[in-house]
């Protein structure tokens, strides 16, 4: 189980700023240990804000003292070519955090480290709006920022395999709430299909966690061959009947109840999870545990995991 707890809601478990978390990886790692001993989940992730990569591949991304990251909008991207991982932005933050993780915990739980999905960071390099008008009006430039954020990722894959980490990757702009079922077959799928074929060229496994309504892009995201899907507004019966028993499904108390719910209520939440969502379920948060959840109902998420293991 595990609920997504990443650079934010760690950092305030620790009393650091987030843009402390998010640009010291030493920090980073910290705060990302402290969390797991505190919550005793059973996996780690190094991520710190969606903007790491558009950043080291020249957009303007602002980081104010205690919130995450954003990019400054029109983007000014001053570059288009593929960062280096290990000295362009902050992807070596996230690459030192990783190997610094891996080296606290050995193989005591796995350590997933967060990348964005080629759709996603190329929206981010053109712009959302100009992006997605280009789907519709200018598909072959919208190609080749697709062609160029793939190229970058598959690198960045790599350097993270290298430093111990498993390749999770996040394609939130990817959404069946912004863009069809059939935008996404043509314009995500193809490439998200290449990232996670060239982590398992690694030998390693791959997560894939897509943000907002997905009921309409399952089979899709099976068909990337993703090892694990992480489901976020969704109900995980609707889920398990829709992609079969076998694809490990990972999910959904939402964000939302742990942020304003009782821990009642998450944990009520949690069990509907778990006894919905099969036995390939990974129990989690439907997608990053809200800086400012209370501790309270996280513990509570992890108590009812361990309640349902234990019976």
């Amino acid at each position: 189980m595990f609920p997504m707890v990443v650079a934010n809601h760690a950092a305030r478990l620790e009393g650091y700023s987030i843009s402390e978390a998010v640009t010291q990886p030493d920090v980073l790692a910290r705060v990302l240990y402290s969390a797991y001993r505190f919550y005793g989940y059973d996996l780690v992730m190094v991520f710190s804000d969606t903007m790491v990569e558009a950043e080291a591949m020249g957009a303007q991304v602002l980081i104010p003292e205690d919130d995450d990251p954003f990019l400054l909008e029109p983007p000014r991207v001053s570059k288009l070519e593929p960062a280096n991982p290990e000295t362009d932005g902050r992807m070596p933050v996230i690459l030192a955090a990783t190997r610094r993780l891996k080296a606290l915990l050995e193989d005591e739980v796995p350590i997933l480290t967060s990348l964005k999905g080629p759709f996603s960071l190329a929206s981010f390099l053109r712009g959302m709006d100009g992006f997605l008008e280009d789907l519709l009006s200018d598909p072959r430039r919208a190609r080749e920022f697709l062609r160029l954020a793939t190229e970058n990722q598959v690198v960045y894959a790599e350097a993270i395999v290298k430093a111990g980490g498993i390749p999770f990757i996040g394609d939130p702009v990817a959404s069946g709430s912004l863009i069809s079922p059939e935008m996404f077959r043509e314009f995500a799928l193809p490439y998200l299909a290449q990232l996670v074929r060239s982590v398992h060229q690694r030998g390693v496994k791959a997560g894939l966690h897509i943000c907002g309504e997905s009921k309409s892009i399952l089979r899709d995201m099976v068909a990337t061959e993703a090892d694990f899907l992480s489901i976020d507004v969704m109900d995980l019966g609707v889920a398990r009947c829709e992609v079969g028993d076998n694809p490990v499904l990972m999910g959904n108390v939402s964000t939302g109840l742990l942020l304003e719910g009782k821990p009642d209520q998450v944990a009520a939440a949690a069990t509907e999870c778990l006894a919905r969502g099969g036995p390939r379920l990974v129990l989690s948060s439907s997608c990053d545990v809200p800086a400012g959840a209370p501790k309270e109902n996280v513990k509570a998420l992890v108590e009812a995991g361990r309640k349902w293991e234990a019976a």
